[in-house]
């Protein structure tokens, strides 16, 4: 199980960052994932993210959830040797990071290079569910385009899982469903004969917003299984039921013979809301039950996990 701290930002204390580590014994594996919406480049970061400029200026005023380049390299540096790191392309107008990746511009494609060359990103993220990313180019008459880049982009760079959001939300003119662009992606892809194993469907119905999904979502048959793919699933996790979703979303993969991805947001900020600040508190509790879940799993589980 590979477990997600998502929106890592300056309002924790880099102390706590200690944390991603787990105990020995845990069979989970911590995710330092940060999200990027505004910052810019790390070559050329934007003017309200360089390091010479005020926090007031930013998205949120104290630093929360899109830390700057800068601020992102001193935390990893505060983080144990060799924490798994992940990085979510949002939309904004001064950033569009998933709608310039899924059209191929260079500047994006050359930031994936970095992420995976100079950070060794374990996860890159494509949030197709972000406000501003134009449905067309994943639910209309450019998502063959889009889903064989993000293909060719995985073929690229086998060691990163690429990370795409499977949702229904409505839409106009209707009901917006992604998991035809995530089908379209694993096409491409089998074209070599298999999928690639760091293609990775992630069940989100929240879409970010921290809401608990009332039952696992179903996975559609074709969804490679037994073949050393992974999953993700997520929605609502907090410190007071993460044992209880680690455990069903586990069990779910464990039937498809795929590794379980998880991630929590929202749920160990204060008030639960994104774009408040970290709660130190809840975000020790959320680790320290996640750790614990993961040394209660059977010996044969733990090793598929």
């Amino acid at each position: 199980m590979e477990f997600g701290v998502c929106g890592l930002d300056v309002t924790l204390p880099k102390e706590e960052l200690q944390l991603l580590q787990a105990p020995p014994g845990s069979a989970v594996s911590p995710v330092a994932a940060f999200q990027l919406a505004y910052q810019g480049f790390p070559w050329r970061p934007t003017a309200a993210y360089d390091a010479t400029s005020p926090l007031a200026e930013r998205r949120y005023p104290n630093g929360e959830t899109y830390p700057a380049w800068h601020e992102i390299d001193e935390m990893i540096f505060a983080m144990p040797p060799k924490t798994k790191l992940s990085f979510h392309f949002n939309e904004s107008k001064e950033c569009p990071y998933v709608s310039s990746l899924l059209q191929g511009e260079p500047e994006a494609l050359r930031l994936v290079e970095h992420l995976c060359a100079e950070y060794r990103a374990r996860h890159l993220q494509i949030n197709i569910s972000a406000f501003g990313v134009p449905q067309e180019l994943f639910a209309g008459e450019k998502m063959e385009m889009s889903a064989k880049r993000i293909a060719q982009l995985a073929e690229q760079h086998p060691k990163t899982l690429f990370v795409v959001p499977v949702f229904q939300r409505p839409g106009d003119p209707g009901p917006v469903d992604s998991w035809p662009f995530m089908s379209k992606i694993l096409e491409f892809s089998m074209r070599s004969g298999k999928p690639a194993p760091n293609l990775v469907a992630f069940f989100d119905n929240s879409s970010g917003r921290g809401r608990a999904p009332d039952a696992v979502p179903e996975v559609p048959e074709m969804y490679p299984r037994n073949v050393g793919q992974s999953i993700g699933f997520t929605g609502g996790i907090n410190a007071s039921n993460v044992k209880e979703w680690l455990s069903r979303y586990h069990a779910r993969a464990a039937e498809l013979g795929c590794a379980c991805l998880c991630d929590a947001q929202t749920g160990f900020r204060q008030g639960k809301t994104r774009g408040q600040p970290i709660d130190a508190e809840e975000f020790r509790k959320l680790l320290q039950e996640v750790y614990e879940w993961g040394k209660g799993l059977p010996m044969d589980k733990r090793t598929e996990a």
